[in-house]
């Protein structure tokens, strides 16, 4: 009961700690799980904002290097140049030309424009026709700017990196002088126009007798039609010269500022860039995002795109590497804890056998005390009987004796026993090989046992064919082997008819059974029969004497003479133990 105890003991000590650290390992993993989906979160969020910027800068340079060409152009030439960038460059749309008397001049309404021509004065109907000056939304474009003040000298940068990338015809020229340009260093190039100069005698004119005031008036107009966003870029130079500009191509424009749009390393995450109404214009990542799915963050793309949005797009349950680092700590720590538990159930298995030897040692001692004596007190008394001459009658004499004779042989059969098990279990026993005849040696025992045979009132049964039974292995070691499998046979024969003892020859091994007609051994014993210290009825008050030790020396004896002693039920009742006896060819 005590060892119970502190088996319950231990295992309550052990196992709180264990749960605790794997609760804490878990806790801790868990929230370093959602740092670093968080940190992971953060950098997505602050690359969504630096493509924001870029494409705000990218933006905002196009429109300032197109409202610069549009100021240079030759006043007398306008709409010729006008109509030169429509056909040729990709950002434009449409251009027009607006005088505040004579309303529209380019392009001209009615059937002489195309389909497109009057979809934009339709588009535009409010301005042209005056209803809206163009300078409207000049206030709230201020403010806007303000917002981006701090990244004006990024801009810049990106106007410089395209300088001198023009041709002097006033068209726009795809072949820059540098090797390898992004796509939005090819964008700006295209918003800048050089012109040619005017000739030297109309500037003279023109300096001499100048027209107007110069006002140098400009401006961009974000346009909203049909929940469409569309950009229209004017300036007006001079005070009662017309206002002209174009409407920006927004998908040639986009398509252009997309193909540097940054691929994504996390597999499970996605940023897309939404229009006004929240149609997807373009995606960075592999994660499928569904159209009306709504993003885990968003970043306003810039005050030149209204209400255009970076969206941030994450599979939570799977999100990025940060999922594996969750998974493979998890592995780890489900190891480690599996090595603590299968140490305790280790450590509880060798405490559990060390009791179980304790306990059959202890056992094995007070057996062996109680055969001790029981023989010994038996030679005593008789011998005592003996020497005090009371007998008188021979029988009784030669009864007398031959219990003396068979105490002592029992007596020197368990000490041999005890002696061998002690060698054995040091691995000290050693062996002598002779040659003998195993047919005339069985004989032998057989007859130095029969009286204790028919004592026991079983008969004697043999059965041995004609054959050459001469064999080399250890003759003392066998007959350890015989006597321990005879005892055996006589303790627990019970009511049993007899003892058949069997020799069959093989090529390398010479088989000797012993077998028995008694009750037999229960089927839940059969595998612990050969185990050391263990009987059938392990008690002291047990009816048959013994230590438990006989089967298991036999076993082993012949195993170290690279035999075995096998056990099989007997058909109906009983037992029959096989020795395999090897026979050994060299001395």
């Amino acid at each position: 009961m005590t060892s119970k105890r502190s088996i319950i003991i231990f295992w309550a000590l052990f196992l709180v700690p264990t749960l605790i650290l794997a609760v804490v390992s878990f806790e801790l993993l868990s929230h370093e799980q959602e740092r670093m989906s968080r940190s992971t979160q953060q950098t997505l969020l602050e690359r969504a904002i630096t493509i924001s910027e870029t494409i705000h800068l990218t933006v905002e340079a196009v429109q300032e290097n197109l409202t610069q060409s549009l100021m240079a152009l030759d006043q007398d030439q306008i709409k010729k140049n006008l109509i030169v960038w429509e056909e040729t460059n990709p950002l434009v749309r449409n251009v027009f030309i607006y005088h505040k008397e004579k309303d529209l001049e380019y392009p001209a309404g009615g059937m002489a424009s195309t389909d497109e021509q009057r979809q934009f004065i339709a588009r535009y109907d409010a301005l042209f026709s005056g209803r809206m000056a163009f300078d409207f939304n000049e206030e709230s474009s201020k403010e806007e700017s303000r917002l981006y003040a701090g990244v004006e000298s990024r801009s810049e940068s990106v106007t410089k990196d395209v300088e001198d990338s023009f041709s002097s015809t006033g068209r726009y020229n795809l072949a820059p002088k540098k090797e390898v340009q992004s796509s939005r260093q090819k964008l700006v190039a295209l918003s800048k126009v050089a012109q040619k100069a005017p000739a030297l005698e109309k500037e003279t004119i023109f300096l001499e007798e100048p027209l107007t005031p110069l006002v140098e008036r400009s401006g961009w107009i974000p346009w909203f039609s049909e929940n469409r966003l569309c950009i229209l870029g004017w300036v007006q130079k001079y005070e009662k010269s017309p206002v002209y500009g174009i409407e920006l191509e927004l998908m040639s424009l986009l398509s252009r500022l997309v193909i540097d749009f940054p691929e994504l390393s996390e597999k499970e995450a996605a940023l897309v860039l939404m229009d006004g109404n929240g149609n997807f214009m373009h995606q960075s990542g592999s994660l499928a995002v569904a159209a009306k799915e709504k993003p885990l963050a968003v970043v306003s793309v810039s005050s030149l795109l209204p209400h255009w949005q970076i969206g941030l797009f994450i599979n939570a349950k799977g999100f990025g590497t940060t999922r594996g680092f969750f998974y493979v700590s998890m592995i780890l720590l489900g190891i480690l804890l599996t090595a603590i538990l299968s140490g305790g159930i280790l450590l509880t298995r060798l405490t559990l056998k060390k009791m179980k030897d304790a306990s059959q040692k202890t056992s094995f001692v007070s057996s062996v005390s109680h055969e001790l004596k029981t023989p010994l007190t038996s030679i005593r008394m008789y011998a005592e009987l003996l020497l005090s001459k009371r007998v008188k009658d021979e029988k009784k004499t030669q009864t007398y004796l031959s219990v003396i004779v068979n105490e002592s042989g029992r007596l020197t059969r368990l000490i041999n026993n005890v002696l061998d098990f002690g060698k054995l279990e040091q691995g000290k026993k050693t062996y002598q090989i002779t040659r003998f005849e195993l047919d005339q040696f069985l004989y032998q025992m057989i007859e130095a046992h029969s009286i204790r045979i028919q004592d026991q009132g079983l008969e004697i049964i043999t059965d041995v064919k004609e054959n050459d039974y001469t064999m080399r292995t250890d003759r003392d070691a066998i007959e350890q082997v015989v006597l321990n499998l005879l005892d055996n046979a006589l303790k627990y024969a019970g009511d049993g008819r007899f003892i058949r003892f069997i020799l069959i020859k093989e090529s390398a091994f010479i088989l000797l059974k012993i077998c028995d007609d008694g009750p037999g051994i229960p089927k839940a014993q059969h595998e612990m029969i050969f185990e050391k210290f263990h009987r059938v009825d392990n008690s002291l008050t047990s009816k048959q004497p013994g230590s438990g030790l006989g089967l298991s020396i036999a076993k082993q004896i012949l195993r170290d003479l690279d035999g075995d002693l096998l056990f099989e039920p007997n058909t109906g009742n009983g037992s029959c133990f096989t020795a395999r006896i090897k026979h050994h060819d060299t001395d």
